[in-house]
């Protein structure tokens, strides 16, 4: 799940959200951080709440990967009902996001991102405001049926490997149809390692990732230790050793 806030000088695309101090907090909950949709389902229940003192609307639309697009323009194979939900203080409801045909890969998943804009209310008596809108954004995994394998295999048929040319990557490729999403990934031990943060390889496909430096610290058989989410959100911790 990914949280940002975003500047905006006045009225655009997105509903206009106002915030009457920077130390505002967001109020919006959300159950779960990914969202798993079966091909064979009628809809999906996505579940919200407001955790604070005051109403909120929730402006809610999924888009394919452009954090920029602009929902009046995006084509999705997904209709979210309702796109503008008002909450309540304490109030929890639910969006129902349901599948609307079109084709997609059957033999492998497909993502979109689901956005969630929290709009707080403006304060009476207030004219001068900096504006700031708190938005999630959340992968939803659509699944086909009959795909092969398990999803909870995913993580052990990543296969990993040292590019030396032309700039020392780590290439890590995919064998399932599944995507693998790693919250963590660690190459090497002790001083000498190297961390990197959201990490995410596609079906059938490879990622790599640069080498913070071209020295030959890294090779063949150097460990990898790595924390995967599952089909729940919940991390697991996997290990495994660069390929000669």
């Amino acid at each position: 799940m990914r949280i940002s806030k975003i500047l905006r000088p006045g009225l655009a695309w997105l509903a206009l959200a106002m915030l009457w101090n920077l130390d505002a907090q967001a109020a919006l909950t959300v159950i779960g951080t990914r969202f798993i949709y079966p091909a064979d389902a009628a809809s999906l229940p996505i579940k919200v709440g407001n955790s604070g003192d005051k109403p909120i609307l929730v402006q809610a639309w999924l888009d394919r990967g452009d954090i920029a697009a602009d929902p009046r323009k995006l084509n999705v194979p997904f209709v979210l009902f309702p796109p503008i939900l008002r909450l309540d203080p304490q109030q929890r409801s639910a969006l129902q996001l349901r599948y609307t045909g079109e084709q997609l890969a059957q033999d492998r998943e497909s993502v979109f991102w689901l956005n969630l804009l929290e709009v707080p209310p403006r304060p009476q008596g207030r004219k001068h405001l900096l504006q700031l809108a708190y938005r999630m954004r959340m992968k939803v995994l659509f699944r086909p049926d009959g795909m092969p394998g398990h999803p909870a295999q995913a993580a052990t048929q990543l296969s990993w490997t040292i590019e030396p040319l032309p700039q020392r990557v780590l290439k890590i490729s995919n064998r399932s149809a599944y995507y693998v999403s790693m919250l963590h990934l660690t190459l090497g031990s002790g001083i000498r390692s190297a961390h990197f943060e959201g990490v995410t390889v596609e079906p059938y496909g490879t990622t790599r990732i640069a080498l913070p430096d071209t020295q030959e610290r890294f090779a063949s058989g150097a460990a990898i230790h790595y924390e995967v989410v599952d089909d729940d959100g919940t991390p697991f911790s996997a290990q495994a050793q660069v390929s000669k």
